[in-house]
């Protein structure tokens, strides 16, 4: 979590998030394209493949988060991203970084501003998520609380309950570790930090699951994604 230094910064930038919201082209119901499952070799940090997620058929999730994942789990250590709230690492948070998802244009923006292919899996994605009609959108764009609704990929309207609910906790920005992992996928040192600096619009969003809680649901491509923009609560 990163924060602004005051109110004044906050309302600078998140009216131009807002005014980015209406170039951004979100729809209103997307379609996952890709299902990514977590590398075998996540305790190694030293390498910098650590975090390069694979493409598989099918993905399990609950609300720990995604099966075999090491952001799994219902709560967390607080890292020095919490810093400004806490003192170390020895107090325990919300989990709600579980999931992070991307769309194919995020991934094409990224590719033309490093003149280099950047994959959602280089950037360690779980979910890829496009529009029906195959044209381009910004889902690091969609307000923060939004909810995703997973549904079966001939659902004409959001089943009650879905598939999955996930919630978008956060946007996630650029890390020197993600652009060593593209660094190394393609020989080139200075791709770390022009990633770090060009990143910032297009890194995708992290997604806590709200929903199932006992039960795991299977994500797979071709479901829908119903787009649920927050409001507020009425009690």
């Amino acid at each position: 979590m990163l924060f602004y230094d005051n109110l004044p910064e906050f309302i600078v930038n998140e009216r131009e998030k807002l005014e980015r919201l209406t170039m951004a082209n979100l729809p209103e119901v997307g379609v996952v394209v890709e299902v990514l499952a977590p590398s075998n070799n996540q305790d190694s940090t030293s390498d910098p493949g650590y975090l390069i997620t694979q493409p598989v058929d099918r993905l399990s999730i609950d609300c720990d988060g995604v099966d075999g994942d090491r952001h799994r789990g219902l709560t967390r250590p607080a890292t020095g991203r919490e810093g400004p709230l806490y003192k170390n690492s020895a107090v325990r948070i919300a989990n709600r970084r579980q999931m992070f998802a991307v769309s194919p244009a995020d991934c094409d923006e990224l590719s033309r501003r490093l003149g280099v292919e950047v994959t959602p899996r280089l950037l360690g994605a779980n979910l890829v998520i496009g529009r029906e009609d195959g044209a381009d959108y910004s889902l690091s764009a969609i307000p923060l609380n939004t909810y995703l609704a997973i549904a079966p990929a001939d659902a004409l309207t959001q089943p009650r309950p879905p598939i999955a609910t996930l919630v978008h906790f956060l946007r996630q920005k650029g890390c020197s570790r993600t652009g060593r992992a593209i660094a190394g996928a393609h020989g080139d040192s200075s791709l770390i930090q022009r990633f770090v600096i060009n990143s910032k619009e297009h890194r995708g969003i992290l997604c806590s699951v709200e929903y199932p809680v006992d039960t795991p649901a299977i994500l797979e491509r071709g479901q829908k994604v119903f787009f649920k923009f927050p409001m507020g609560c009425c009690d």
